[in-house]
C-alpha cells in the first residue's frame, strides 16, 4: 500500500493534470466509441489520482472503480449496438487505422466544428479561470485555498463535458459527455466535503447514468436496426429488380 501511495503522489500531480487535459479533448472529439470510452477510462484513473491530495486512497480507488464499472456498461452497450447495426445494414467502406474508424466527421456537426469549440473553450478557460478559482474557497467556510491544478483540470472538464453534451446526438457520445461532467463535479466536490455518504451518492449516481445512458442506447439501437428502410433488401426482392431492369 506504501509503494501504490508512492506512485498516486507522484502522479498527482502536474502528469494527472495534463492528463486530464488531453482525455477531455479525446472525447469531445472522437467519434468512436472505443476510443471515447478508452479516453473516459483514463479519465476516471487520473481523476482518481489527482483527488489523492485531498482524499483518503481508499477513497480514491473507490472513485477509481466506480468509472472502471460505469464504462464497462457503456462497452458491453456499444457493443450490443454494434453487433445489430453489422447485422442488418452493410458496413459502410471507411479509413481503418488498427480496425478504428477514421475520418473527417466527427459526430452530427463535423469535426472542424469542435475543434473551434476546444479553441473557444480554451479561451474562456484563459479569461475566466481567475474567478472560477477565487470562488471556490467561498462554497465551504472551511476551506482556505483551493489548489490551482485541480480547479484548472475541473473547470476544463466541466466545460468539454458541456459543450459535448450540447453538441451531440447518439446516447453513445452524450454519455461520456455527462460522465465528464460528473468528473468535473467530482474533483471540486471532494475537495471541499469529503464525507463518506456524499462519495457513495456520487458513485450511485454515476452508476445509475450510465445505465440509464446505456439502456437509451441499447434501445436507440435497436430501433434503428429494425426500421425496414434501413434493412438490406432479400434475395427474392433482389431477383425483382433485377427482372425489372
Amino acid at each position: 500500500m506504501d509503494a501504490l501511495a508512492e506512485i498516486f503522489a507522484f502522479l498527482a500531480g502536474t502528469p494527472a493534470l495534463v492528463g486530464l487535459i488531453i482525455t477531455a479533448v479525446a472525447v469531445f472529439l472522437t467519434s468512436d466509441w472505443r476510443l471515447s470510452l478508452t479516453s473516459l477510462l483514463v479519465q476516471y484513473v487520473l481523476v482518481g489520482t489527482a483527488l489523492t491530495r485531498s482524499v483518503q486512497l481508499e477513497v480514491a480507488l473507490v472513485k477509481i472503480l466506480v468509472g472502471v464499472l460505469a464504462v464497462s456498461i457503456l462497452y458491453l452497450s456499444a457493443r450490443r449496438v454494434q453487433e445489430v447495426q453489422e447485422r442488418r445494414q452493410p458496413q459502410a467502406a471507411s479509413t481503418r487505422f488498427l480496425g478504428v474508424h477514421v475520418a473527417w466527421e466527427s459526430g452530427p456537426l463535423g469535426l472542424p466544428l469542435r475543434l473551434f469549440v476546444v479553441l473557444l473553450v480554451t479561451l474562456a478557460v484563459v479569461r475566466f479561470f481567475g474567478e472560477y478559482h477565487s470562488l471556490l474557497p467561498a462554497l465551504s467556510p472551511e476551506a482556505e485555498s483551493f489548489p490551482a491544478g485541480v480547479a484548472l483540470a475541473s473547470f476544463w472538464l466541466g466545460l468539454m463535458g458541456l459543450m459535448g453534451l450540447v453538441l451531440s446526438g447518439n446516447p453513445l457520445r452524450v454519455a461520456p459527455a455527462i460522465l465528464t461532467l460528473m468528473a468535473a463535479f467530482d474533483l471540486v466536490y471532494a475537495g471541499l466535503e469529503s464525507s463518506l455518504a456524499i462519495v457513495g451518492f456520487l458513485g450511485a449516481l454515476t452508476l445509475l447514468l450510465a445505465l440509464a445512458l446505456s439502456y437509451l442506447a441499447i434501445v436507440q439501437g435497436l430501433a434503428a436496426g429494425a426500421n425496414p428502410s434501413e434493412k438490406l433488401p432479400d434475395s427474392a426482392s433482389a431477383a425483382e429488380e433485377k427482372v425489372e431492369a
